[in-house]
């Protein structure tokens, strides 16, 4: 029983002690090579008020034995930092931690030891860069930036050379110059930093002279999708160009949207023919730009170039009148476009340019062609023409009939027969019945008049009933159809007179 209560006693004692200091363990927050020269290696950690002390391990060999690692200095944990000035460059890589000297230590972390090669991949201007992983960072790695400067401008700090998951990257640079490198590597609330030394490297003379990268068309097919053409000047070193890209912007709510299309490989004849399905025209512009992938220089962009977007809509008030407004293409030419009215092209008084972008159309002309008016406009180029989406703006039924008519060879011919004259009419659902007085039917069409072509009887009552020649008197009529694609209804009757 004594036994037992000591040991419980123990219990109660100890294990409280044991696991506060487990909560109380030091944190390693980095260990980072200081870029300002001389280089040094400085171990950084968080404070904690219920600390005072912090013990410091290294260990160069077989660190994943912990026996290995041998302390080094001990210090305030107030001091945040301790740089290690028994290590000089070039820096092997090396397993730092923290921690009290009667309780365990913190998860070590490494240095990073950058090392870089010029020629890479048998290309000239590029020099490869790689680096060991960087272990255990108290905030998750993210990812590493790769930084750069001219090695003329040591007082600047670095710039921004690229981002990437991995521990290696191909650096693509100016011919014959001088480049320090550093690597970062970056936590993943961005909020702990970790640099490896620096190392300095040269790029030899090669043969970067930019191409010249065009967007020559970019034309909806069929309100479907959207044909994108692109040509290049020749490609210095074809054999390393990696493809012809082609990218797509969206703006949406304000949220841009970018995605790769397609990439095509070299063409010796410089020209790449892309077909976007992944669109729909008629919900506005879409932004396209090409880029041209090449292993021993960096990239070349085209200028961005846009779809024609069309839009239109009946002008208020104005019954044979209607407003369509285009964007521009982004083209650097001035460019003139050409307005297509149910597929014709409408002989505007003068050109539509990208400074006048809407345009009023008087459709009077075309109102005997349907109910619905179709609108494109089209873009003239040497290779190809360029096509908007089609708009089309429906308009409202009117319907002229005549009191009388003669059906007579004596008369004129558009009066010897009896029929409405339309205007916008549809086909949908046409239904045209004359009655004589007594209600019977003389007379059905399911198929409106054909304009101007009187001898035509599509439509048309000659005055005939199963052959013979109908009285001199008062008739009725009625019709009806369905225009708007089958949104709007127009139906109308009356009378009118037979002569003999």
């Amino acid at each position: 029983m004594y036994r037992l209560f000591l040991t419980s006693l123990f219990g109660l004692i100890v294990f409280p002690l044991v696991t506060n200091a487990q909560q109380l363990q030091p944190r390693l927050r980095s260990v980072s090579i200081d870029t300002v020269f001389p280089q040094q290696i400085k171990i950084s950690w968080l404070d904690d008020k219920d600390i005072d002390s912090v013990a410091i391990y290294r260990c160069t060999q077989n660190c994943s034995i912990e026996d290995n690692y041998q302390r080094v200095a001990k210090l305030k944990i107030s001091d945040l930092e301790w740089i290690d000035q028994n290590v000089t460059a070039p820096f092997p890589q090396i397993f730092y931690c923290i921690g009290w000297e009667w309780s365990g230590k913190s998860y070590p972390q490494n240095n990073m030891v950058l090392t870089s090669k010029s020629v890479s991949a048998g290309c000239p201007n590029s020099i490869s860069l790689s680096w060991n992983s960087y272990i255990n960072m108290l905030d998750t790695l993210d990812h590493y930036d790769v930084l750069h400067r001219k090695k003329n401008t040591p007082l600047l700090p670095f710039n921004k050379l690229a981002s990437t998951k991995n521990n290696y990257y191909t650096a693509l640079l100016d011919n014959e110059t001088v480049y320090d490198f550093v690597i970062q590597a970056v936590s993943k609330n961005d909020t702990i930093y970790a640099f490896s030394n620096i190392v300095t490297d040269s790029t030899e003379k090669a043969s970067i002279d930019p191409v010249e990268v065009s967007i020559t068309r970019v034309s909806v097919i069929n309100d479907q999708y959207i044909e994108v053409d692109v040509k290049t000047d020749d490609v210095p070193d074809p054999d390393n160009m990696i493809n012809l890209y082609l990218y797509r912007d969206r703006i949406d709510n304000n949220v841009v949207k970018l995605s790769v299309i397609d990439s095509l490989p070299h063409n010796s004849k410089n020209e790449y023919f892309f077909t976007d399905k992944d669109v729909n025209p008629y919900l506005g512009l879409y932004y396209y730009y090409a880029i041209v992938g090449h292993k021993c220089k960096p990239k070349d962009y085209s200028d961005t170039i846009t779809n024609i977007f069309l839009t239109g809509d009946r002008v208020k008030d104005e019954k044979y009148k209607d407003q369509i407004t285009f964007t521009q293409t982004g083209t650097s030419s001035v460019d003139t476009y050409d307005l297509l009215v149910n597929k014709v092209e409408y002989p505007t008084s003068y050109p539509l340019t990208i400074s006048q972008n809407s345009y009023i159309a008087d459709v009077e002309k075309f109102m005997n062609e349907g109910s619905n008016i179709e609108y494109q406009i089209r873009l003239e180029k040497l290779e190809k023409d360029w096509y908007s989406n089609t708009v089309i703006i429906p308009h409202e039924p009117v319907v002229d009939f005549p009191n009388a008519f003669y059906p007579s060879d004596n008369a004129r011919v558009e009066d010897r027969t009896f029929y409405p004259i339309l205007y916008f009419p549809s086909e949908d659902n046409y239904l045209f019945v004359i009655y004589n007085r007594w209600g019977q039917e003389l007379y059905r069409s399911t198929l409106p008049p054909v304009n101007n072509e009187y001898t035509d009887m599509q439509g048309r009552w000659d005055g005939k009933f199963k052959g013979e020649d109908c009285p001199a008197g008062i008739y009725a009529y009625k019709l009806s159809y369905k225009y708007n694609n089958g949104k709007g209804k127009f139906s109308t009757s009356g009378s009118f007179m037979l002569v003999r």
